[in-house]
Formats: C-alpha cells, sequence, structure tokens
C-alpha cells in the first residue's frame, strides 16, 4: 500500500508535466521452515500503473493503481497447528493510492498519499477486504544532494490499525553513492534504507534492507473463518539495476526475509495463533515502462 511515495522525492514537476509508469514484478520466497514444524514458500505477481500530473507553483497531484496475487505453499506436519489445514492459500490485493504534493517554496514542501487496499483470500469477500491509510509529511531539500523529510503514518481496517513515523532522506555522500529510502518496485516496502552506487554506465546497485507487513481476509473456511491472516518481516537486499531506454529500468533482487512471522486472527481480530519462520532466500525481477 501507498507505493507512488518515490514521486515525491526530487524537484518539482512543470505545470501541465504528465508523467506515466506501468510496472510488472515477480517474487520468489523460497520454503522456510516454521517454528513448530512444517515449511511455508511464498510467489507474487504484481502489475501496477499510475500519472502523475505537474500543477502551478510546483504542486502536482498523481494516482496510482495495483494488482497483485500471493500464492501461498504450505508444507504441514501433523505437529503444528497453524497449517493443519492450511490458514490460507492464495491472496489477491488491490491497492489504490493518490499522491498530493504542495511546495512551500523551492526548496520545501508537504506531501499527503492517502490511499486504499482491497486484500483477500480468493474465495473471501471484496466487500469484507478494506484496509485504508496514508502518509503525509515535510521534505527539505538543504541542497542539490541532500533532502530530508519526517512524517507519519496511520493504517486500519481488518480489524486492526498501525500508526508509525516515516523518515525520508536522500543523500549523495560521495561520488556516485547515496544513501536513500528504498522506492523501487521489489520485495521491500518503502518503510527502510539502502545505499545505492550508480558510478558504472547504465547501472545502479543498492544495498539495504525494509520492513513488510501483508494482512488480509480470509474464506469462511479454515481455524479462523472469515478471520484474518498477516505475514510480516524484515527483508535485507541486494540490487542491481539496468537503465533502459527512454526512462524504463529492470530491476534484479536477491535477498534474505529475517524475524518472518504469519499471523492468524479470528473475526474479532483476537489472536488465535502465530508463527515464527526461519530466515528464507528471496528473489525478485521488476520491469518499470515510463511513458
Amino acid at each position: 500500500m501507498i507505493t507512488v511515495a518515490s514521486a515525491q522525492m526530487g524537484p518539482p514537476m512543470k505545470p501541465g508535466e504528465v508523467n506515466t509508469s506501468l510496472e510488472l514484478v515477480y517474487i520468489y520466497q523460497g520454503d522456510a521452515e516454521l517454528e513448530s514444524g512444517g515449511e511455508v514458500g511464498i510467489q507474487r505477481f504484481g502489475i501496477e500503473g499510475g500519472a502523475t500530473w505537474g500543477l502551478q507553483s510546483g504542486h502536482s497531484i498523481g494516482f496510482d493503481v495495483g494488482y497483485s496475487l500471493a500464492d501461498y505453499n504450505f508444507k504441514s506436519e501433523i505437529s503444528n497447528p497453524i497449517i493443519n489445514p492450511e490458514p490460507w492459500g492464495q491472496i489477491q490485493t488491490v491497492d489504490i493510492d493518490v499522491v498530493y504534493r504542495h511546495s512551500l517554496n523551492r526548496t520545501q514542501y508537504l506531501f499527503f498519499l492517502p490511499g486504499f487496499q482491497f486484500s483477500k483470500e480468493a474465495d473471501a469477500d471484496w466487500g469484507s477486504s478494506l484496509r485504508w491509510g496514508g502518509i503525509a509529511g515535510y521534505v527539505k531539500a538543504f541542497n542539490p544532494k541532500l533532502a530530508l523529510g519526517l512524517g507519519g503514518a496511520y493504517f486500519g481496517g481488518l480489524e486492526d490499525s498501525t500508526g508509525f513515523p516515516v523518515i525520508f532522506v536522500y543523500w549523495e555522500f560521495a561520488d556516485n553513492w547515496r544513501l536513500s529510502n528504498p522506492f523501487r518496485p521489489g520485495p521491500s516496502g518503502a518503510a527502510g534504507l539502502e545505499v545505492v552506487y550508480s558510478g558504472i554506465d547504465k547501472w545502479e546497485f543498492g544495498f539495504g534492507g525494509g520492513y513488510r507487513t501483508d494482512r488480509f481476509v480470509l474464506d469462511d473456511n479454515g481455524l479462523a473463518p472469515e478471520g484474518y491472516g498477516e505475514n510480516q518481516g524484515a527483508v535485507l537486499f541486494g540490487r542491481g539495476t539496468y537503465n533502459l531506454n527512454e526512462g524504463s529500468t529492470l530491476d534484479l533482487y536477491m535477498g534474505t526475509v529475517v524475524g518472518g512471522q504469519l499471523i492468524l486472527d479470528d473475526s474479532n481480530g483476537d489472536r488465535v495463533a502465530s508463527e515464527d519462520y526461519d530466515p528464507s532466500l528471496v528473489g525478485a525481477v521488476a520491469l518499470t515502462m515510463r511513458f
């Protein structure tokens, strides 16, 4: 949720300027051993598109719509109740996000990123799958090589709510090196940091990490009928990005998920079971086309 935050970093758009993009992503998370026995592996497929329009006085507004399918593969053991029967199978997610940038002057701006997400198991009801929230904050560019920002995020729905501070960083600390948030499509969420090297023609390499949480409504079967599932963990990754023609890019990722946890709640949001899983291999490929 909230995937267009990268549009907020960098110089303002010119009035009447339009930027559009289309992203395709595939993420593979290898089998990881569950704490009480058994394994879980995940494959994700996603597509999203968006557009941003430049307004007067350096303001801009845009939207982003995405769909993803996460296919969970559980290998059960009788001793582990959370996967007997399997807690969930395929998860479908639709994201609808809006992004607004309000320039205060040439070096300072506010941003607002409200969004809606519908996330559910394949046979569950779309009407009960709504999660909503957003991010708001302030960014100041101190010079062309340093911009810092501070904001807050809040997300609610699916019998759960969470809020947390958000720090935005863009710092070119040496020639061809920078520290920034990992806004590119891939296995990690934007709530993280990466160190990036861009000194090779058409290539960019990043090393960093972020935290990802996926929460969704379940169907009327299993241990928690019409309850909620959640998968959370930190992603440590290495990234190689190849710059194609006309601003399009190809991202290749390799990394691992650490501190992974599966959560199963009933329809009231009360905990039924939770299960930690071991570090697992993550690989991803993402194609971004800009028009």
